[in-house]
Parts: C-alpha cells; sequence; structure tokens
C-alpha cells in the first residue's frame, strides 16, 4: 500500500526532522519493525551495496549519516518521481534517499550515495 502523495511528502519531512535532530525516540516511532535500509555505495567499477535490517541498526546508520555536520544540508525533493531527500554537502550532492511506507510505517529506506547520474532535483 502507497501513502497518498500528499501524506508522502509530510512522512518524508517527519522522517528528515527526526533524523536531523537525533530524535532517536521520534525516529523509532517511525520505523516498522522489520525496517530494511539498502545503501548502494555509487561506484560503477567497484559496486557495493549495504543492507542494513531493524530498527536499531537502522537508527544507528540513519542518525550517523543524517546528524548536523559542518556543510550538510538535507533538502526534501522529489527522486524517483517520488518524495525524497538529498543530502548535500558543500553545495555537492552526496546521497538521494527514497523511502518507502506501508501502513503508515516505514519499511524501506533506500540510499544511492555519490547520485551524479541525478541531475535534476525538484523542490517537494
Amino acid at each position: 500500500m502507497r501513502i497518498a502523495r500528499p501524506l508522502h511528502h509530510r512522512a518524508v519531512h517527519e522522517f528528515r526532522e527526526a533524523a536531523e535532530h537525533g530524535d532517536t525516540a521520534r525516529l523509532a516511532s517511525l520505523l516498522d519493525p522489520g525496517v530494511a535500509v539498502v545503501v548502494d555505495a555509487g561506484d560503477r567499477e567497484h559496486p557495493a551495496i549495504r543492507v542494513v535490517r531493524g530498527v536499531h541498526d537502522t537508527l544507528v546508520l540513519l542518525l550517523h549519516g543524517m546528524a548536523p555536520k559542518p556543510g550538510l544540508v538535507i533538502d526534501e525533493r522529489s527522486v524517483n518521481a517520488q518524495a525524497g531527500l538529498i543530502l548535500n554537502r558543500h553545495d555537492e550532492p552526496i546521497a538521494a534517499m527514497t523511502i518507502d511506507f506501508t501502513r503508515g510505517l516505514i519499511t524501506m529506506v533506500w540510499i544511492r550515495l555519490r547520485p551524479e547520474k541525478l541531475r535534476h532535483w525538484v523542490e517537494v
């Protein structure tokens, strides 16, 4: 089941806010117990995909990657025609994220590092 477009945008916004502020309890409440994060390293010569499963490991990965850092900006954008996030460091995109929901909870987070092939971001 997909969340309707406006609800999906609000859910992505809530996800970003919780992760950026390090609100572990709020972020955990948004995650399905079977949540998974797929990280694609974005390296064509040496492709690597890592999958993290479960609420605890997902929280560790997301809170580390989305924690405030000098020069890091997280923008809500359309990614692959759905609400998503673009992580920029010093105005260079370093990751694109999309989030899948089931019954209102996050079931999958897709992260593509070095998303240079995605060139046209659309503001959400």
